[in-house]
């Protein structure tokens, strides 16, 4: 027989390699389109385009779990011409050069059904964001911004890097509009919060359409990440 000092070793290896495998799903992006609309046009987007995915903070900070199709491939090229016919300019496309992650957005809304009067679509993240900070102030906003450390995302929001951060929060409000307007550089939709991170999905992230992973603290509030400074966050209210 077998002493319990022989298999001991057996059991401890079995134990830390499940909770290695209980451990990395958490980081895995979900396999079920999400519920709310939004949402759930960009993640089939994502999976349409290879599922391309990025954690940023944390022990896998900047480790690309999967690459997607490239931007200049197709039908990912064609697709993105098809993003930017959204914004009013149907003659570039994935090998145009032109940055598109604003024209997706602007594609996501308006594929879910959000109404212009809601989300105005725009190339440029800054002068959506911009619209969107003037609907809000005046009480007839689709979406409500905040700052990154005042409320949690959920599926279906923004979230958004600028190169001032957050600044605007503290400023007049010509000043804060003119702060989103020019510095506002990217924003990804939000499908799926858990396992300590947002989820979620942007265009021309690697060339691609992307998933990132961002930490999320105890109370589901974005933290800081290297490279990534926070804007903003959208509150998705007419979805």
């Amino acid at each position: 027989m077998r002493s319990d000092v022989t298999l001991r070793p057996l059991f401890v290896l079995l134990f830390a390699l499940g909770l290695t495998a209980c451990g990395s799903v958490e980081h895995r992006p979900s396999e079920r389109a999400p519920n709310n609309r939004v949402a759930a046009v960009a993640w089939q987007e994502w999976t349409k385009f290879g599922r391309s995915t990025v954690v940023y903070g944390g022990s896998a900070a900047g480790h690309t779990n999967r690459s997607g199709l490239s931007e200049r491939s197709e039908p990912l090229a064609s697709r993105v011409g098809e993003y930017w016919a959204t914004c009013g300019r149907p003659e570039w496309n994935g090998r145009s050069g032109k940055p598109w992650s604003g024209a997706f957005v602007s594609w996501t809304m308006t594929k879910a059904g959000v109404s212009s009067r809601d989300f105005p679509a725009s190339g440029r993240h800054g002068s959506y964001l911009a619209d969107l900070y003037d609907r809000d102030r005046s009480g007839r906003a689709g979406f409500r911004l905040h700052g990154p450390d005042e409320y949690a995302p959920k599926a279906g929001d923004l979230v958004c890097t600028g190169t001032t951060g957050a600044s605007w929060r503290n400023a007049d409000r010509a000043t804060a509009r003119r702060r989103i307007d020019q510095s506002a550089s990217h924003c990804d939709i939000v499908v799926d919060v858990r396992g300590g991170y947002v989820h979620a999905v942007g265009g021309n992230v690697r060339n691609s359409v992307s998933m990132s992973l961002y930490p999320v603290d105890s109370r589901g509030r974005l933290v800081a990440v290297a490279g990534r400074p926070w804007l903003l966050v959208a509150e998705n209210r007419a979805d």
